[in-house]
């Protein structure tokens, strides 16, 4: 029986009809921490979390179970449990009543979809935690390691994870570069948020695959029961919600989900108090300088847009996006940022000041609007610009979700001269495939690859593959989240010429960026 215990792949272990552990192979001892002698030490009630009895006495053929509640008492182990035939037991066992054995399997806590959605509603009754993570340097270790290594390093992550959970949390990997993880219990937004950093901080420190250093990069959108919804397939739409909202700035790694009542209080509290901001233009514009790494030179910035409601209070972009985008109201929103912004890029221009190019975030459903190619245009030769100057910028995710007739504006638009960055590059799972799929002049990298570029010898490598490629293609690169001077140095070295981050500068009102303009054309002596 040893024997064949060491040949079966998955923890295993032999059990009698009194509850008795009489064999077990190593895997199964390796994944309880337990030698053999302390399991015969050990009653199957004492190292089960399962109901054992039934199976004991005999009242069922078999008791098998993917899932297991908490556990009964310390040390308790998430088992699986079936009655082995008569024929299993050994050869010349004494006559007598036929003896009841029972192999014991270690179960693996990674799910299924559908377990999850057992587990939310049937165990987790008094609340839940699901948490969406996104390893977010799949695409570019594939490209330069292959897809042995992004699967070495999920493997890695998902070992990590594992061991990061509570024994009766869950997780399972969702495909691609997802990753989902179901934590019992209902936490409050702060607790949540300590959780969160805390887990990131043990998935994110370096490992080495293929011998390579990686140090992990990931996002995670956070959902919670009963307040997120009940079942899981609505916590799920929640937290991926919510992770989507890590790759729109000034959101960090870690998001979590605001609920759907939430949602419905933004829109019925902020749609009108927008309406009237943007119809009396009371929003404001931020300018965040992007820099020639070498000189240190503004070349060319990206436009954000700020709201302090005299009532309301200063409003989070993410949130008035949100609700311009559920109210129609994101075309509006655009004309206004993109009239305020060239009419200070042409006054710049007139004073003699050298600003190269200005970049605007655009939404897709922009696009879709029929008239907001030539309200473009039109606004464009009111302000004395031509469309060389204006940098489109669309989101990884967005692109991932276009339509073929907004990814057919957009192209007819490159064809007239407006250059097309796309944003946050490297947070999607295909984005060297997407680079392909429109005529991108321009790609921002998105900072959680250059998080550890100073010292790590993989993303150092991988910059460099894209820096290559982009100058074999004629693609403009810049790199985004330049925080530590030791990156910039790296940056420069790797032969990055352009970055944009609170190291380089923070985002600057026009009257701030105007004078930094100004003092490079007429330094202070």
């Amino acid at each position: 029986m040893e024997a064949l215990l060491e040949r079966i792949e998955r923890p295993a272990a032999l059990a009698d009809d009194q509850g008795r552990v009489l064999a077990a192979n190593g895997a199964f001892c390796r994944r309880s921490g337990l030698d053999l002698a302390v399991l015969r030490q050990r009653s199957l009630q004492e190292l089960c979390a399962a109901d054992v009895a039934p199976l004991l006495q005999g009242a069922v053929a078999t008791l098998s179970s993917d899932l297991v509640g908490s556990p009964a008492a310390d040390g308790a182990l998430p088992l699986s449990l079936s009655r082995l035939p008569a024929t299993a037991a050994g050869v010349g066992d004494p006559p007598g009543p036929e003896p009841a054995w029972c192999l014991l399997e270690l179960l693996d806590q990674r799910l299924t979809l559908a377990d999850l959605d057992a587990l939310v509603t049937t165990r987790y009754g008094d609340g839940a935690v699901l948490m969406h993570l996104q390893v977010l340097q799949l695409d570019l270790v594939r490209g330069r390691l292959g897809i042995a290594a992004c699967e070495a390093l999920i493997e890695e992550i998902a070992h990590r994870l594992e061991a990061a959970l509570p024994a009766d949390g869950y997780f399972c990997r969702q495909g691609g570069d997802r990753l989902l993880a179901l934590l019992p219990g209902a936490m409050g937004i702060d607790a949540v948020r300590d959780r969160a950093g805390k887990l990131l901080a043990s998935l994110e420190s370096p490992t080495t695959v293929l011998e390579h250093v990686i140090e992990p990069s990931l996002n995670v959108g956070i959902s919670r029961a009963p307040d997120d919804g009940s079942e899981f397939s609505v916590l799920l739409d929640a937290a991926t919600r919510a992770l989507e909202e890590t790759h729109r700035q000034p959101f960090p790694s870690c998001c979590i989900a605001a609920p759907v009542e939430r949602s419905v209080q933004l829109q019925e509290l902020l749609a009108r108090p927008l309406a009237l901001a943007i119809e009396q233009e009371q929003l404001e514009l931020a300018y965040q300088p992007i820099i020639e790494l070498e000189t240190g030179r503004v070349i060319a910035a990206e436009v954000l847009c700020r709201w302090d409601d005299a009532v309301l209070g200063r409003q989070s972009p993410a949130d008035f996006i949100d609700v311009a985008e559920a109210t129609a109201q994101i075309s509006s929103l655009g004309r206004w940022v993109m009239e305020r912004a060239f009419e200070a890029l042409h006054r710049w221009d007139v004073a003699g000041l050298q600003l190269g190019k200005i970049g605007v975030n655009v939404s897709p459903l922009q696009v879709q609007d029929p008239t907001w190619s030539s309200d473009l245009l039109m606004a464009l030769e009111r302000h004395q610009l031509t469309p060389e100057r204006i940098v489109l910028e669309l989101t990884e995710g967005s692109i991932l979700e276009m339509s073929n007739p907004v990814a057919n504006q957009l192209r007819d638009l490159r064809r007239q001269g407006f250059e097309l960055a796309m944003d946050d590059f490297g947070t999607g799972y295909s984005g060297l495939q997407r680079l392909t799929e429109l005529p991108f002049s321009e790609v921002k990298i998105d900072r959680s690859l250059i998080s550890a570029i100073d010292y790590d010898q993989l993303q150092q490598a991988m910059l460099g593959a894209v820096i290559r490629l982009s100058d074999a293609t004629g693609i403009t690169v810049v790199v985004e989240g330049v925080e530590r001077s030791r990156q910039r140095q790296m940056l420069l070295s790797l032969g990055c010429r352009h970055g944009q981050g609170y190291q380089l500068s923070a985002p600057l009102s026009d009257l701030d960026l105007e004078a930094l303009l100004q003092s490079q054309i007429s330094p202070a002596a």
